[in-house]
Parts: structure tokens; C-alpha cells; sequence
């Protein structure tokens, strides 16, 4: 079906598909161009051919105005005194390359139970003030390389806590003048301690110092560097996963 508003001597194309094109609405005339021939009909008029089917050019003759070409199998009797056609079945639609149906224009489809639609792109949509769209469910979505998806909110965003399954703890001694914690994947986040005893400041990484008795929580899986004196400890506990 085709429904369009049309300026005077507005060309449009569409798939028609069927054996009948019939002109229900139009301001004078319209001129069709078929695969088959080329038509200058009036409203009420229709063409029959059994080999329709495929790209039709219509063209409004006319002052501006409505245009509504219906299309299909058989022999087209519009309907009279209110009464309305009810299309119960359609064929198969094929489009051309880079062919596009407006799909405000399809008549209202009913579908049987436990079947299912496959829409793989939907236009661009225009939501009126104070207009809502609820979302169930969505489909498997796999983004390209680089590819973000920015979500915002002005709710804050609750996450379930992290839950520790396992603790494990080490003293760390001092040797050499250096000490080392290994890295581990399966941490949370580790406690590091300098040992109230210790004689001196204990230095993590690039310089950041650890007093005798002093504490430091890291979210961190990387390898701990320490430095200080030696026969000084530290003491370690992980969180693990």
C-alpha cells in the first residue's frame, strides 16, 4: 500500500506486489510507470496484471494532495457505505538494494500463539513529552572494537557487594633492604601492616612510608615492592575472590 502526502509533479517509488494497483485517493490524476507500461489513471481507476509485481513510480499530476495506491491479488472492489477490507494474508515482500518500507503504513498484524518476530533495525523514534517505552527483554548485543555504550541515570547505580571466600596471611621480613608480595588475580583487595616493632618506616612502591604500626588497604591484583631495614616484617592479608 502506498500513502503519501504529494507536492505537484512529486515522483515516488514503491514495491508493489500483486495483480492489482488500484488508485483509492488522489487529488486529479497520477501517472504510473510499471516494469510492464506506463499508466495515467484518475481515483477509482486500477490496473490488472498477473505480472505486477516489482518497482512502480508514481508520479501526482495534481495539486498537492493525499495519494493512497493500494495493491494486490486478484481484482480490487473497494468498500462501500463504511464498510472495511480485512487482509488476512500476505505474500512473500522482496526488496530491491537499499529499498525501504515505511512499516506506518502496514495494516495491523496478529500473530499465532508461541510465534515470534525478528526486527534487526528499527528507524529512528520520537517520543512526545511525557511519553514512556518499556523494555523486557533485548537481544544478545556484541559491540565492535572501541565500541561504548554510555549509560546515565540520575539514580545512583547499586551494586552488590564484593564477598570474600577466602583469607590468606603472611609476615613479609626484610632482607637485603627489600621484600616482596606477589601478584594474584584472584584478590580483592589486600592489608598490608608495618609491624609495630619495626625499627624504621617501611616504603611501599615509589616512596609512600609505612610507620611502625601503621596500616594501608590497596584494591589491587599487582605486585608489592617494600623497602627498609632489614629484619623489619610486615604483615599481610589478602582478600581473595
Amino acid at each position: 500500500m502506498f500513502h503519501q502526502v504529494m507536492q505537484p509533479r512529486q515522483r515516488q517509488q514503491f514495491q508493489a506486489v500483486g495483480e492489482f494497483l488500484y488508485i483509492e485517493a488522489c487529488p486529479d490524476a497520477v501517472q504510473i510507470s510499471t516494469e510492464r507500461g506506463d499508466y495515467r489513471l484518475k481515483q477509482g481507476a486500477q490496473i490488472i496484471d498477473p505480472r505486477l509485481t516489482g518497482r512502480v513510480t508514481v508520479e501526482n499530476m495534481g495539486e498537492a494532495g493525499t495519494v493512497i495506491i493500494v495493491c494486490g491479488y486478484g481484482r480490487y472492489i473497494p468498500p462501500s457505505d463504511g464498510q472495511q477490507v480485512a487482509v488476512t494474508q500476505m505474500p512473500t515482500v522482496t526488496l530491491s538494494p537499499n529499498q525501504k518500507v515505511n512499516i506506518g503504513l502496514l495494516p495491523k498484524v496478529q500473530l499465532d500463539a508461541d510465534q515470534a518476530v525478528t526486527v534487526a533495525q528499527l528507524p529512528a523514534i520520537e517520543f512526545a513529552a511525557g511519553q514512556k517505552l518499556a523494555v523486557s527483554s533485548l537481544p544478545e548485543i556484541t559491540l565492535a572494537p572501541e565500541q561504548a555504550v554510555r549509560v546515565s541515570s540520575d539514580k545512583p547505580l547499586e551494586t552488590a557487594p564484593v564477598v570474600a571466600a577466602s583469607l590468606a596471611g603472611r609476615l613479609l621480613t626484610i632482607a637485603t633492604g627489600t621484600a616482596q608480595q606477589a601478584a594474584n588475580p584472584l584478590r580483592c583487595h589486600i592489608l598490608v601492616k608495618a609491624s609495630p616493632a619495626n625499627t624504621q618506616s617501611v616504603t611501599l612502591a615509589d616512596g609512600w612510608e609505612l610507620a611502625a604500626g601503621e596500616q594501608l588497604k590497596l584494591e589491587t591484583t599487582a605486585a608489592l615492592a617494600f623497602a627498609g631495614a632489614d629484619g623489619d616484617t610486615i604483615q599481610i592479608i589478602e582478600v581473595l575472590k
